[in-house]
C-alpha cells in the first residue's frame, strides 16, 4: 500500500484512463533514490489491466553502450514487428551489428514505429525505471517518442533521479513523505504507530525518504521507538540507507560478502558472468544462494537484481580502491565475446589507475564500433575516456580530436570545442593540429562564427601545407568558404584560387568547393559572367562526383540556384538527395538540403512546395542548433511568404533571420530575408519601402566601392521599385544592365535582366526587351517570374494607351498568380485588368492553398503513391497522425481518393 502518494497516483490514473480512451501521453517521475518512484511504477503496472506493458530498468554499466536499454525494453515485442522497414536499423544496432547508413534519428523513428505497431491491438504502457542510467541514445529515443504522443494509444512513464526529464515532457517531482504519511508507513511496518515526535524526528533525519525510513525503523531500539531515548544517525536519506545496509552486510560471512561485492560490480553483465567471476576467484557457488537468503539480492527469472539501488553502493563502499579495481579487471577478463566489447571496455576503465595503452585501445575500438552504429554522443564519451588512458601525448591528442568530431556529429558543438581545446593542449604536431582545425571550423561555421571558421581553417592549412599539400589545399578551400559566408569575397577568392592550384588531380572536394567559392565571389564582386561559369562547373562536379562531401554538394547546388545559374531543374538533383537523407534519417545534412530545395522552389514558382520545405528546414535546424541553416531557411521562408502574400509571417520570419545574422558572424546570410521584405513591399504597392530593403539586399560586400549588384534574382525587383517610386535608376545600374544583356547568361537570369532593361527602356525599346524576356522565360519555366514580367509589361502597355495589348498580358499574369496561390500579386493584376476594362474579382485563397505545411507535405507524399506507413516513416510521425492529416486535408479539398489528390496538387501547382 502506498502512503502519502495521492497526487502521484491520481496523475498515473489519469494517464491510464487517457490510454483506455485512445489518447497518449508521457510523465516523468523525478526524485532521489529510495523516494518511492519504483513503488509508483509498480502501482501503474498493477492498475494497467487490459493494457500492454513494456518495462526496462537502467543499468549503470550499460550507460556508454548505444541502445543497450532499448534492446532490453523491446525484447518481449513479437518478431513480426521487427520486420517493419524503419525497424531494421534499430535491430541492427541493438544486436551489436553494424547497420547501413542509418543514423540515430532513423532508429528513434524505428522505435516509435514499433510502439505504434505494438499498440494496435491494445493500448500500451511503457515503464522505465532508473532512467538516469539509460544510455543516451535510448533516452533520446524515448524522448523522441514521448514528444509525439497525441492520438496514439501509448503511455510512457519514466522514473529518474535527474531533477528534470527531457524537454517537452511533463515532469512530476516525487518528494519525501510528510509526518502523517510517514507515521502510517511506520505503523504498517511495526504494527503500531510511534509517537508523533518520534515519527517527525525519524522523517526529518531521512528527509521523508520511504526506503531509508523503513530501514531506519528496523535498526531502532524499543526505547527509541517509544520516544524514551533520542534517535541517532542525523544524516541524509542516501547516506542513512547506505550506512544501514552496510551494517547488514557486515554480518555476512566472508564468502557471502565477497559474492555480494562481485554481484554489485558485475550485475549488469548478467548472472553467468557473475558466476564465472566467482569461480575464477575461487568463491563457492553456494555463496549466491546464501546471499539471496539474506534478502540483499534476488535471482527471480534468472536475473540478478537488488531490492534497493543503494545496496550496490553499500556493498563496495568500504572496499579498498585496489580491491575494487581488481574486481573490475576480473570481470573484464570474463568478457571475451566481441559482443561484450563495450562492457569489457567500461570495466577496464574502472580497473585502470594509470595511463595504459592497452585500455586506451580497447576503449577506442569500442568508440569506433559505436560511431559505426551512429551513436555519436556515446562514442564521444567513450573516446574521451580512451584519451584519458593514452600512454603518450600524441595518442591523447588524436583521441580527443576524434571525440570532438563525434560530439560535433551528435550536435554537441560546445562539447566538441572543449575537447578540441584539450586536444590542442597535448600536441604541436601539424597533422594533429590540422585535423583539429578541420573539425573546429565546421563547428564554428554552423554555430554562426564564419570568420572564426575561416581563420581556423587558414591557420590549419598553413601548418600542414608543406607536409601534406592535399590536406592543406582542402583546408584552404574550406577557409575560402568561411570567408565567403562571413562576407569577405575578396579573401575568399584569393584562398579558393590558392586551394585549386595546390590540390592534387582528381581531388573532387577541393576542386568543387574552390570552384563554388570562386564563382560566388566573382558574382558578388560584379563579374557574374565569369562567376556563372565557375558555379556551373561546381554544380557539374557536385552532380557527377560520387565521392563528394554531401555538405559541399549542397553548397554547390545553392550557389547555382542563388545566382539563377542552374542548368535545368535543380530539383532533379535535390529531390533524390533529400529523399536519401530523409530515408537515412540524416538530420545533420537535411536542414541545409531542405533550405536549398526551398530556394529552388522559390525561383521556379513552386511556392507552396517551397514553403513546406523551408518550414521543415527551420524546425530541424532549430532542433539541431544549426544557426547557419536556420538563418538561411528563415530568410527563404520570408521570401516565399512574400510571393504568396502572407505579410505577417513574412515580416516575422525575416526579422528572426536578421536577428540571427546580427548576433552571429554570418555576414552574407541576410540577403534572402531582405529580398523577401522588398518583394513584400512591392506586392503591397509600397515601392519606397521596397527600395530601402532591396538596395541593402543587393549592395556589394564591404570593401568595394559603393555600388549595387545587378545579377542577383532580386535585382529586377530593385529596378522595378525605382521605377514605381519615381526615383532615378543609378547610372551604374543602367550600365551594368547594358553590359549584362550583351553576355551569354543562363536563361532564367537573362530573362530578369531583360525585364530590367524593359522597365527603364524608352517607348521605342521596351517592347523588344519585354518580348525577349518572355521568350527566355519560356525556355526556363517559372510561373511566378513569368507572371511578374507579364504584369510589368501589361502595366507599361496600359500607361502607353495600348489597352488591348495590355489586357492579353495582364490576363496571363492574373491567371498564373491565381493558379500558384500568389494572392497579393493576383490582386495587383486584377486592379490592372479593371483599369483596361476587364474587371475580375480578386481571388480568394483556394482550398489547397490553405493547407498547413505539414498537411501539404503529407499530401505530396500520398499523391506520389506512399502508403500511410511509408509517409509516417519519412516524417517521423505515427500512422495514426498521418491518417488524421489525410482526413483533414481531404475535407478541405473536397476529395475522396489519392488519385483525386494527385490531380488536385498537379492542377494547382502544389505537387
Amino acid at each position: 500500500m502506498l502512503f502519502g502518494r495521492g497526487p502521484e497516483c491520481a496523475r498515473i490514473d489519469r494517464l491510464l484512463a487517457a490510454l483506455r480512451q485512445g489518447a497518449g501521453g508521457a510523465v516523468v517521475l523525478s526524485g532521489e533514490a529510495g523516494i518511492g518512484k519504483t513503488a509508483l511504477l509498480d502501482y501503474a503496472r498493477e492498475h494497467a489491466s487490459g493494457l500492454g506493458v513494456l518495462s526496462v530498468t537502467g543499468a549503470e554499466a550499460e550507460a556508454p553502450i548505444p541502445f543497450a536499454a532499448l534492446e532490453r525494453l523491446l525484447a518481449p515485442v513479437p518478431g513480426p514487428i521487427a520486420s517493419l522497414p524503419r525497424v531494421r536499423p534499430l535491430c541492427g544496432s541493438t544486436a551489436r551489428e553494424i547497420p547501413g547508413p542509418e543514423d540515430r534519428f532513423a532508429i528513434y523513428a524505428g522505435f516509435f514505429r514499433i510502439l505504434t505497431a505494438a499498440a494496435r491491438s491494445a493500448a500500451l504502457l511503457v515503464v522505465i525505471d532508473d532512467a538516469q542510467w539509460l544510455d543516451r541514445p535510448t533516452l533520446d529515443a524515448v524522448a523522441f517518442a514521448a514528444r509525439r504522443l497525441t492520438t496514439e494509444r501509448i503511455g510512457i512513464l519514466v522514473a529518474t533521479r535527474e531533477p528534470q526529464g527531457p524537454a517537452g515532457v511533463e515532469t512530476s517531482v516525487v518528494r519525501g513523505l510528510g509526518d502523517e504519511a510517514a507515521g502510517q508507513l511506520l505503523a504498517a511496518l511495526l504494527g503500531r504507530r510511534p509517537p508523533d515526535d518520534v515519527v517527525a524526528a525519524a522523517a526529518a533525519q531521512v528527509g521523508g525518504n520511504p526506503s531509508a525510513l523503513l530501514e531506519l525503523a528496523g535498526t531502532l531500539s524499543c526505547d527509541e521507538l517509544t520516544g524514551t531515548r533520542p534517535l541517532r544517525l542525523p544524516v541524509r536519506a542516501g547516506s542513512a540507507a547506505t550506512r544501514i545496509f552496510g551494517a547488514r552486510i557486515a554480518t555476512l560471512d566472508d564468502a557471502t560478502r565477497r559474492a555480494l561485492q562481485v554481484a554489485a560490480v558485475a550485475a549488469d553483465d548478467g548472472l553467468p558472468v557473475v558466476s564465472a567471476v566467482l569461480a575464477h576467484l575461487g568463491i563457492a557457488g553456494g555463496a549466491l544462494g546464501t546471499l539471496e537468503d539474506t534478502g540483499l539480492t534476488s535471482f527471480a527469472g534468472g536475473r540478478l537484481s537488488f531490492p534497493h539501488p543503494l545496496i550496490r553502493s553499500a556493498a563496495v563502499s568500504d572496499l579498498p580502491p585496489t580491491r575494487r579495481r581488481s574486481l573490475h579487471r576480473a570481470v573484464a577478463e570474463m568478457l571475451t565475446d566481441p559482443a561484450q566489447q563495450d562492457r569489457r571496455a567500461w570495466h577496464l576503465t574502472e580497473a585502470t589507475l594509470a595511463p595504459d595503452e592497452g585500455t586506451a585501445r580497447e576503449l577506442e575500438q569500442s568508440a569506433r564500433l559505436t560511431s559505426e552504429r551512429r551513436g555519436y554522443a556515446a562514442a564521444a564519451v567513450v573516446m574521451e575516456q580512451a584519451a584519458a588512458f593514452s600512454a603518450d601525448e600524441a595518442g591523447t591528442a588524436r583521441r580527443l580530436c576524434a571525440a570532438a568530431d563525434a560530439a560535433r556529429r551528435a550536435g554537441r558543438g560546445t562539447t566538441a570545442l572543449r575537447l578540441l581545446d584539450r586536444s590542442d593542449d597535448h600536441t604541436t604536431d601539424p597533422a594533429l593540429r590540422a585535423a583539429s582545425a578541420g573539425v573546429r571550423g565546421r563547428v564554428e561555421l554552423h554555430t554562426g562564427a564564419a570568420c572564426i571558421a575561416r581563420r581556423v581553417w587558414e591557420t590549419g592549412a598553413a601548418d600542414i601545407g608543406r607536409r601534406d599539400p592535399a590536406r592543406g589545399a582542402h583546408l584552404l578551400a574550406m577557409a575560402a568558404e568561411g570567408a565567403l559566408v562571413a562576407g569577405e569575397p575578396e579573401g575568399a577568392l584569393r584562398l579558393a584560387r590558392r586551394a585549386i592550384r595546390s590540390a592534387p588531380p582528381r581531388d573532387t572536394d577541393t576542386t568543387l568547393l574552390g570552384s563554388l567559392v570562386i564563382g560566388s565571389a566573382l558574382s558578388l564582386s560584379g563579374n557574374p559572367s565569369d562567376g556563372m561559369r565557375w558555379l556551373q562547373d561546381a554544380a557539374a562536379l557536385a552532380r557527377w562526383g560520387a565521392d563528394a562531401d554531401v555538405e559541399w554538394v549542397l553548397f554547390a547546388e545553392l550557389g547555382a540556384v542563388a545566382w539563377h545559374g542552374e542548368d535545368g531543374d535543380p530539383r532533379q538533383v535535390l529531390d533524390p538527395l533529400v529523399h536519401r537523407l530523409r530515408a537515412e534519417g540524416a538530420w545533420g545534412q537535411l536542414p541545409l538540403a531542405l533550405y536549398v530545395t526551398a530556394l529552388a522552389d522559390s525561383r521556379l514558382g513552386r511556392l507552396h512546395s517551397g514553403r513546406c520545405a523551408a518550414t521543415e528546414a527551420v524546425e530541424l535546424a532549430t532542433r539541431t542548433g544549426d544557426l547557419l541553416a536556420l538563418c538561411a531557411a528563415l530568410g527563404c521562408l520570408a521570401e516565399l511568404e512574400a510571393q504568396l502574400g502572407d505579410e505577417q509571417a513574412c515580416r516575422a520570419h525575416a526579422a528572426d533571420s536578421l536577428r540571427i545574422r546580427e548576433r552571429t558572424r554570418l555576414g552574407e546570410m541576410h540577403r534572402d530575408a531582405l529580398d523577401g521584405l522588398g518583394l513584400l513591399e512591392l506586392s503591397l504597392n509600397r515601392p519606397d519601402r521596397a527600395v530601402d530593403h532591396l538596395e541593402e539586399a543587393n549592395r556589394r560586400p564591404s570593401g568595394y566601392a559603393d555600388g549595387l549588384l545587378v545579377a542577383r534574382a532580386s535585382s529586377a525587383d530593385l529596378i522595378e521599385a525605382y521605377v514605381r517610386s519615381g526615383r532615378d535608376v543609378p547610372d551604374a545600374v543602367r550600365e551594368q544592365l547594358r553590359l549584362l544583356t550583351e553576355l551569354a547568361l543562363p536563361d532564367a537570369l537573362g530573362a530578369l535582366i531583360c525585364r530590367g532593361r524593359a522597365l527603364i527602356g524608352d517607348d521605342a525599346e521596351y517592347d523588344t526587351w519585354f518580348t525577349k524576356a518572355l521568350q527566355l522565360h519560356a525556355r526556363s519555366p517559372s510561373p511566378f517570374d513569368t507572371a511578374r514580367t507579364a504584369l510589368c509589361y501589361g502595366e507599361r502597355l496600359r500607361r502607353a494607351g495600348r489597352r488591348r495589348d495590355a489586357r492579353k498580358h495582364l490576363e496571363v499574369a492574373f491567371d498564373a498568380f491565381r493558379h500558384i496561390g500568389a494572392r497579393t500579386w493576383a490582386a495587383q493584376a486584377a486592379t490592372e485588368l479593371g483599369a483596361v476594362g476587364r474587371p475580375v474579382d480578386a481571388p480568394a485563397a483556394a482550398a489547397g492553398h490553405r493547407l498547413t505545411p505539414q498537411e501539404l507535405q503529407v499530401a505530396r507524399l500520398a499523391a506520389r503513391g506512399g502508403t500511410n506507413r511509408e509517409i509516417a516513416e519519412q516524417l517521423f510521425l505515427s500512422v495514426k497522425t498521418i491518417e488524421m492529416h489525410l482526413g483533414r486535408l481531404y475535407r478541405k479539398l473536397g476529395i475522396r481518393s489519392r488519385t483525386q489528390l494527385a490531380n488536385y496538387l498537379r492542377d494547382n501547382v502544389l505537387a
